[in-house]
């Protein structure tokens, strides 16, 4: 079917501007006509897989759709290519949509359409020719986003397709994008320095924001005739600032613009996506604030890309109660030999987003490795997950992101290492902690009065410091959290298990998700649950299997803390519930709970032994990698006669730094060790050397010493002391530390590492 839309011209981009304007500028208003009504719960809830548009050209069966229904699955995310439904300008082809939504609504599905605006296939449509520009001068991947004609034509085609389906049986609300797939503004780099985004910036944004140029040079310090005169600065110019909160306000009013233009006219569900992490708000503009203000007030779903990562799931969990937004939780994989540890990770992560549960997403099912890897373990745990009800416990404790250097305050805290942060907070204290940010409280979200004490990620800014000076509690470790609210969860070990809770709302009970999340070594030990820190009310509980019925082996402590031992092997998923009452008699009772770290004192990785990189108790990360871009890339080779890693050079990964990372297993005595020891066999050459780089409190890649060697061309060993350690996983790739190359033009060759716990 043909669906022919005309179009005016200069109108239409009049009133458009204002219409981005007023989305910015207006007092939101909860009582507007354009915010939707809330859906119930069951209809917001998407349990889903993303799909192609079609099945290699031929549209998706009844059949298809009735497997993924077998499957537990209720809805399926259909990447839209714009190219194919508005082949013309104006012009739309509906015909393999509806029959797919026809095919999807016989099968009990509903389908979930995704609008790409650029970076998927068939996404620009090939009329759209305006693209965007780095902060380099690079040609980007969008169309320019102050194009407006073609963000006017994009707008169009998205709101035309919604009104055509939005009383379809099969549809189940729309996924909306701009910019480049889920990361706005990524194009290569950056983007925002088009020719048509530098005009609105001059003619539109900075009078709507300054009202004169006498304002604008008083604020600045500045001497300009007029706004035309005003540099769009790129990072590091001066009035970089200036820009960049330009480019981060153009995200949240194009967002917002389009979502009132179908709120308008539907009040079915509404998806955000969001993609990359909390480090790359700067550059792309993936600001979690932005779209979490904006689905509060329109009815929005927001849907966490990569929510494997524990520090980001924390943070989107935590925004999702302040806000009142439900949250949908995606797996994006990274690295194939992850991808079983990965997908349990997610899954295990499901709980944290409780009472704001909005489903999960599994990307994607498209006969990949991943799907293959990944698809089982997703449809095998729905039924586990579609039952877990409740929230995730509270504490009234907070970790805090200043997120002011994303809309270009130089002096703001950096973004680049907060994320680990969190999941390695986390991963040693499993709390029911809260992540504020400081758009939270500029949107009046969150207030830091509600907070006993709180723990600055990136510096003290001035939300911090009057916090301070009413009389909160600033704390300068981790490791003070805990005098203050009670963990959930104590383990033998970090970073191996993690564990999920959701507490009843009567608080009389929990069930907890239990996820074995190293690729490489399994978990032994013990989990101590405390119904303090899981907020049930007092009194004795016991810890039951959910998925056989069964009391496993457990005693309860003195603090009516309740131990269990644990014996799970790499991605194992397992779930409890914690009931009232003593364990029923004849209940085994462990002979020693909690069990105590017995793990070996000295971990060794040798090429020789395993080229694979995985050792004994040590191992090697990304050997065999080729991705360019990559720090820590590893070729297997043969040096001076002896098998050994090589790491690239900068020539092959187009980066400064090239190094051999490597993870150690949580359950040794190395892993907790207050001094360590580093023996590395090495290829001495001149010119190259190696510094071992650890993991420590003040630091992720603190410099141990540097190691030079004779530079003979042979093989050679070298000792070196690591002192005050704190292995969490919190450099690249979850490692513990690394060899980093002195010279990344050359290659570094290593045919071994020991590691030994100091006395």
């Amino acid at each position: 079917m043909l669906h022919t839309v005309r179009r005016g011209a200069a109108p239409l981009l009049c009133c458009f501007a204002a219409t981005l304007l007023t989305a910015q500028f207006a007092a939101a208003d909860s009582t507007s006509p354009t915010t939707a009504t809330k859906a119930g719960s069951s209809q917001n809830e998407l349990w889903s897989t993303q799909l192609q548009f079609d099945n290699n050209g031929t549209p998706w069966s009844t059949a298809d759709f009735a497997a993924l229904k077998a499957k537990g699955i209720n809805s399926a995310e259909l990447n839209m290519p714009w190219g194919s439904l508005e082949p013309s300008e104006g012009t739309f082809s509906f015909t393999e949509l509806d029959q797919e939504l026809a095919g999807a609504s016989a099968a009990g599905i509903r389908l979930v359409p995704i609008f790409w605006q650029s970076g998927w296939r068939g996404s620009p449509a090939p009329w759209i020719t305006d693209l965007e520009v780095t902060s380099t001068g690079g040609t980007g991947i969008a169309p320019a986003w102050w194009d407006l004609s073609e963000q006017s034509a994009y707008f169009t085609y998205v709101t035309t397709t919604i009104k055509h389906i939005a009383r379809n049986p099969g549809y189940g609300g729309s996924n909306l994008n701009y910019g480049r797939l889920d990361a706005q503004w990524s194009n290569n780099g950056d983007g925002g320095w088009a020719a048509a985004d530098i005009a609105y910036f001059h003619s539109t944004w900075l009078p709507a924001t300054y009202g004169t140029i006498a304002n604008f040079n008083t604020k600045n310090g500045t001497g300009y005739a007029s706004f035309d005169d005003v540099p769009a600065a790129v990072p590091g110019a001066a009035l970089a600032n200036v820009y960049q909160d330009f480019r981060q306000w153009s995200v949240e009013a194009t967002y917002g613009s389009l979502t009132a233009d179908i709120r308008r006219f539907t009040n079915t569900p509404l998806y955000y996506y969001f993609g990359g992490h909390i480090s790359n708000a700067p550059d792309i503009g993936n600001l979690p604030d932005v779209f979490f203000n904006l689905a509060r007030r329109y009815n929005v779903t927001i849907l966490e890309d990569a929510a494997a990562s524990p520090g980001l799931s924390l943070t989107f969990a935590s925004l999702a109660r302040a806000y009142h937004v439900k949250l949908a939780m995606e797996w994006t994989p990274t690295t194939e030999n992850l991808y079983p540890t990965e997908a349990a990770q997610w899954l295990a992560n499901y709980a944290m987003e409780l009472p704001e549960g909005g489903g999960e997403d599994f990307f994607i099912h498209d006969g990949t490795t991943k799907d293959v890897v990944g698809y089982p373990i997703f449809t095998s745990w729905l039924p586990v997950l579609q039952n877990i009800s409740g929230s995730y416990p509270q504490q009234p404790v907070a970790v805090y992101i200043d997120y002011s250097t994303a809309w270009g305050n130089a002096s703001g805290g950096s973004l680049s290492s907060v994320e680990n942060a969190i999941a390695a907070l986390w991963a040693g204290y499993q709390s029911g902690f809260a992540v504020v940010t400081s758009d939270e409280l500029a949107n009046h979200a969150d207030s830091l009065s509600h907070y006993r004490a709180v723990l600055p990620l990136n510096g003290v800014d001035a939300n911090l410091t009057a916090y301070q000076q009413a009389g909160g509690t600033l704390l300068t470790s981790g490791s003070q959290l805990s005098q203050y609210a009670p963990a959930y969860a104590q383990l033998t070990s970090a970073h191996a298990l993690q564990v999920v809770p959701a507490t009843a709302f009567n608080h009389r009970s929990a069930t907890v998700t239990l996820g074995e999340v190293n690729a490489y070594f399994g978990y032994t030990g013990s989990v101590t649950l405390n119904p303090a820190g899981l907020n049930l009310v007092g009194g004795t509980y016991h810890v039951v299997d959910a998925l056989t019925g069964n009391v496993p082996a457990q005693t309860t402590l003195g603090d009516g803390s309740v131990c269990v031992p644990v014996t799970m092997a790499s991605a194992q998923l397992d779930q409890w519930n914690v009931v009232p009452g003593a364990a029923p008699a004849g209940t085994p009772v462990p002979a020693t709970c909690p069990v105590t770290s017995g793990g070996s004192s000295s971990v060794t990785a040798d090429a020789a032994d395993d080229p694979t990189g995985a050792g004994s108790g040590l191992v090697f990360l990304n050997v065999g990698a080729t991705g360019a871009g990559a720090d820590g890339n590893l070729t297997v080779t043969t040096q001076g006669g002896q098998a050994a890693f090589e790491t690239w050079t900068t020539a092959q990964t187009g980066v400064g730094s090239a190094n051999a990372y490597l993870q150690i297993d949580p359950s040794s005595q190395v892993y907790t060790a207050s001094t360590v020891t580093a023996t590395v066999t090495y290829w001495s050459v001149a010119g190259q050397g190696f510094q071992v780089q650890y993991d420590a409190p003040s630091s992720a890649y603190l410099g141990g010493p540097t190691v030079a060697g004779s530079g003979t061309g042979s093989w050679q060993t070298a000792t070196v002391t690591l002192t005050g350690p704190q292995f969490a996983e919190a450099q690249n790739l979850s490692a513990d530390l690394r060899l980093a190359a002195t010279n990344t033009n050359l290659p570094l060759y290593i045919s071994s590492v020991t590691l030994a716990a100091g006395n």
